[in-house]
């Protein structure tokens, strides 16, 4: 849904994307570093879903998914649009 550019040499950055929660469509902002930001600004530019993991938390009214792992791009979705 939302990338933020970096903020330092290093290759990472904030993003937000939606989410299924409780059957429900949510906002999830994360923080991503190296491959999976460089995935996450591939899958915004060509509307990839994405599948992750990771500690989903809520401050106040907004998700954030601490800890992500597994961050792939779906391959069907993929394979579907060629």
């Amino acid at each position: 849904m939302q990338i933020q550019p970096p903020t330092t040499t290093e290759v990472r950055g904030k993003i937000t994307l939606f989410g299924t929660v409780k059957n429900q469509v949510c906002k999830i902002q994360t923080e991503l570093i190296g491959r999976d930001y460089i995935l996450a600004i591939k899958a915004y530019q060509e509307r990839i879903p994405i599948f992750c993991t990771g500690n989903l938390i809520k401050v106040n009214d907004v998700f954030i998914l601490q800890d992500s792992c597994n961050f792939t791009l779906d391959a069907i979705w993929q394979n579907s649009s060629k």
